[in-house]
């Protein structure tokens, strides 16, 4: 199943209908994304699964306020493989957070839509 990068309707409801707290969060979460990223890297290369665990854990609180789903969906799925230490299936999903991380970044430099608009894929 293909998450949305970022889906505004369902970021302004987690808000509770204020746009203007939604794109707040969201402007939060983009300046804590590199750090989340380079932390999951590292924990990666150390195969620091305790450490990949609480970065998957944080990322996966932080995006869920902000509609962007696929980031939370795929750090919940990282957050669940470091829980029962899947170490084969860890680079894999560290991968693919990563990915969605980068997907959420251009759309950034891309523009971000209204609050109103369509999820976008």
């Amino acid at each position: 199943m293909t998450h949305p990068v970022l889906d505004p309707r369902l970021g302004v409801e987690c808000t509770y209908g204020d746009p203007v707290t939604w794109r707040e969060a969201l402007d939060l979460l983009y300046g804590l994304l590199p750090e989340y990223a380079d932390n999951l890297r590292a924990a990666l290369e150390a195969r620091d699964i305790a450490r990949m665990h609480r970065v998957a854990h944080g990322l996966a609180g932080a995006s869920s306020y902000c509609g962007t789903v696929a980031v939370h969906a795929s750090a919940k799925q990282l957050e669940a493989l470091c829980l029962h230490e899947n170490a084969s299936a860890l680079g894999e999903a560290v991968n693919t957070v990563l990915h969605n991380i980068g997907r959420l970044m251009h759309l950034r430099q891309s523009g971000l839509p209204a609050a109103d608009d369509d999820a976008i894929y």
